[in-house]
């Protein structure tokens, strides 16, 4: 017998009929169901896989709403819509745990190509935002990276193996970057993962994988 589901999209707002407005256009012009919602009840959200949040001018205000569904929603990917462009406010938007960006004069279909490229995992961001965001997060998390590897006292080989091991490679690939043995390499991860108390390599290669930029594809006539 079916089951009734829990709409995919929970749609926050601070005004109930720009929420509903929101929630509608994504319903009728996508495969989503989307639920207007004037307040972050967590208790609420939790049910929810994607979380869009309208907010405003006051950058601050913002990060503590994203922050706070991001931490009592870990499961549910968050799309922030309408604040300001600038490559500071988006950095920390990235760092609360936002998964994408909408600017306040995208077009619906620019909204919901982002909506989509979030929900595949990736960093959705409009094409036209500057190269010197993405440059900001990679070092950013070249940093995080960093640090994690002298708190470990992971050494120089284990540092390069972890790196491969961002780019998803298997012991084979990283033994034939590494010249050396399958078996050796095999070593090499089993003290980065004890290193780093981890117990799945996967962890390491999220952690450190570069991020995903959604670009616009270019229409063919």
């Amino acid at each position: 017998m079916a089951t009734d589901q829990p709409p995919a999209i929970a749609v926050l707002a601070a005004n109930k009929y720009r929420a509903e407005a929101l929630a509608s256009s994504i319903s009728v012009h996508s495969e989503l169901d989307a639920l207007a919602l004037t307040q972050a009840e967590l208790a609420v959200l939790a049910y929810f896989s994607m979380v869009l949040v309208e907010v405003d001018m006051n950058l601050e205000a913002s990060l503590k709403v994203i922050r706070s569904i991001a931490a009592h929603c870990p499961d549910a990917t968050l799309v922030v819509l309408g604040l300001l462009e600038s490559e500071e406010s988006i950095v920390k938007l990235a760092e609360g745990g936002a998964s994408g960006y909408v600017p306040a004069n995208a077009s619906l279909q620019e909204m919901l190509s982002i909506i989509q490229a979030a929900r595949k995992g990736e960093f959705a961001c409009p094409p036209d935002v500057t190269y010197a965001l993405f440059s900001r997060l990679a070092e950013l998390e070249r940093c995080r990276s960093m640090n994690v590897c002298q708190a470990s006292g992971l050494t120089g080989r284990e540092r390069q193996v972890m790196g491969l091991l961002g780019q998803n490679l298997s012991n084979k690939e990283i033994a034939h970057r590494l010249c050396v043995s399958e078996c050796t390499v095999k070593n090499h991860v089993h003290r980065v993962l004890r290193k780093l108390g981890v117990r799945n390599r996967n962890v390491v290669a999220q952690a450190i994988s570069p991020v995903v930029v959604y670009r616009e594809e270019p229409t063919r006539n």
